[in-house]
């Protein structure tokens, strides 16, 4: 029996929905929140995707570590991937100097698998990640990010983003 799972696009649309709102809301408390748009490669055994979502930055737990939660969306290879993550990272501010950044660490990811011709999947993932960002003269960021599945997640994420607000 197959199971019946909202459309990888609703889903996606409804979770980048919740994303703006958090967002938004810690926004309004302190503007250290940037929400950024993604976009990169993904490669998942023989699958090879493009993949474009959002993540924003919760600010610091604790000094120098981090939660930055996304949602990111993979089409090609028929089959659509929505990845919901939330990762947990360390900023290495002492081995890098302004405008650039280096942070590294991992996350538990939601990732729901949907194919072309039918059938479904949902699993939790784990990976680990590790990226290198430039703060640009008008207050915005890029980032470059590796991103290797360790459980029940792609092989390799290249990322490239850039924050909007």
């Amino acid at each position: 029996m197959i199971r019946r799972y909202p459309t990888a696009t609703s889903t996606a649309l409804a979770a980048l929905a919740v994303l703006v709102c958090v967002s938004a809301a810690f926004a309004a408390e302190d503007d250290r929140h940037p929400l950024m748009v993604r976009g990169g490669m993904t490669h998942w055994n023989n699958l090879n995707q493009l993949h474009f979502g959002v993540q924003t930055d919760f600010g610091e737990l604790r000094p120098n570590i981090a939660l930055l939660p996304g949602v990111e969306l993979g089409f090609g290879d028929s089959l659509t991937l929505l990845t919901i993550h939330g990762d947990l990272v360390y900023r290495f501010t002492e081995v890098t100097t302004r405008p650039w950044g280096l942070y590294g660490g991992g996350g538990l990811s939601f990732n729901f698998l949907d194919a072309d011709h039918g059938g479904s999947d949902t699993d939790l993932g784990l990976s680990a990640v590790g990226g290198l960002t430039r703060e640009f003269a008008n207050g915005h960021q890029g980032l470059f990010e590796l991103r290797f599945g360790l459980i029940d997640y792609p092989d390799l994420k290249i990322t490239f983003g850039y924050s909007v607000f």
